[in-house]
């Protein structure tokens, strides 16, 4: 047996499980249990699942429901798979269904991860995780394999009053019940735990921390992002926000002139600032890669085919809330439109994401001079505004 940890984010737990997932290594028995589940992480891994199963592995996810952790198209895309699914909550509040296990068994061996990390986004990518990675070969690890998991059995193998068998009768009883989320109600309750806004009242002190960037998950294939589209934009022009939010940098850049929309008349601008690469690092050290980084950074948000004679077939589009500050002053919150052609991902050096300033800037951004200008954009822990455009000299 061989151990060695898995400690994220440096490495990443949903990486080592896709390069164990890959098609020319067949598994008998695969059993994930996590207290909470995500519902793009699940597309993630869908097909590498089912593949398995498909070769005649047994199948079987343990999922906890509790603190809104996992949502209804969770459990609505577990049913569809067919398989064995168990769904674990016990209704006594002060006792919190949180194990995290991943079993991956076939007849040389097996794989057992046993950490921190649920099966989300941030659990497999971009959380600080720790997990202990156990690799048996059989059969002389077979004694130790044994014994290992005879502790784990209550979760890889629960039974009792705590534990159902999924089927519609269940989740509609959730549903019924107030007990199973929407995907975007999980997705804004997970932002607010993250954040700790629950239960703030009076002056809140500064943020005696700072953020710091983190590599991100893989850019989902394109044609799982239709699939993957809970959230719906919210209409928020001009709205006042919270004048000091916490912020971390998420991209920087010098506007061009084009960006700035100061062109030569009779010369058609881009109506908007060209989301390159322009050297910046996130995580620091590591350049990001502008075909993927721009969608994937925005992905919680509700994306559709963009229409219209010069559109390509696949571009799409999202309307993002972001504040925005030039040169100090605060024009308060608008819904900026993310444009991103998936046919230009193919080369490094392609501008496949633009952000449109919109009929409202499109007025105001040549009144401001501010080719040269540096444009920043921030991540922030305001849920009207999660996003900040501040320009500076």
């Amino acid at each position: 047996m061989i151990v060695r940890p898995v400690s994220q984010p440096d490495s990443q737990l949903g990486r080592e499980l896709q390069d164990l997932l890959v098609s020319d290594t067949h598994y008998r028995r695969i059993i994930f249990v996590s207290a909470f589940v995500a519902f793009r992480t699940v597309l993630r891994l869908r097909d590498r699942l089912l593949a398995q199963v498909g070769n005649g592995a047994e199948l079987r996810l343990v999922v906890g429901i509790d603190l809104g952790g996992t949502s209804r198209e969770v459990l609505e895309e577990f049913l569809r798979w067919n398989t064995n699914t168990l769904v674990f909550h016990n209704p006594l509040s002060r006792a919190t269904f949180h194990p995290k296990v991943y079993l991956l068994e076939q007849e040389a061996g097996a794989v057992l991860f046993i950490g921190s990390n649920n099966f989300t986004d941030g659990g497999f990518y971009t959380n600080y995780e720790m997990a202990a990675r156990f690799d048996f070969v059989f059969p002389q690890d077979n004694e130790e394999y044994a014994n290992a998991l005879i502790p784990l059995q209550r979760f890889l193998n629960p039974n009792g009053g705590t534990v159902r068998a999924l089927d519609r009768n269940l989740i509609d009883t959730l549903v019924a019940r107030g007990e199973l989320p929407t995907e975007a109600e999980a997705r804004r309750q997970t932002g607010r735990r993250a954040r700790g806004q629950a239960g703030r009242i009076g002056t809140i002190p500064p943020n005696p921390f700072s953020g710091v960037g983190v590599p991100l998950p893989p850019l989902l294939p394109r044609e799982l992002r239709r699939e993957d589209q809970p959230l719906g934009p919210r209409v928020t022009q001009g709205q006042v926000r919270d004048a000091n939010p916490e912020v971390t940098l998420v991209w920087r850049k010098r506007l061009t002139n084009s960006d700035a929309l100061d062109v030569r008349a009779g010369t058609a601008h881009v109506g908007g600032v060209r989301l390159t690469q322009a050297g910046f690092e996130n995580p620091p050290g590591q350049r990001i890669n502008q075909t993927s980084y721009f969608r994937n950074l925005f992905a919680d948000y509700h994306w559709v085919m963009e229409t219209g004679r010069h559109r390509a077939a696949d571009q799409e589009h999202a309307f993002i809330r972001m504040g925005i500050r030039i040169r100090g002053r605060d024009f308060g919150v608008y819904e900026f439109e993310i444009s991103h052609k998936p046919s230009g991902e193919a080369g490094q050096n392609n501008d496949t994401t633009i952000l449109r300033w919109g009929a409202e800037f499109n007025r105001i951004v040549p009144q401001q001079n501010l080719s040269g200008a540096l444009f920043s954009l921030y991540e922030t822990d305001d849920d009207d505004a999660p996003f900040l455009i501040d320009i500076t000299d």
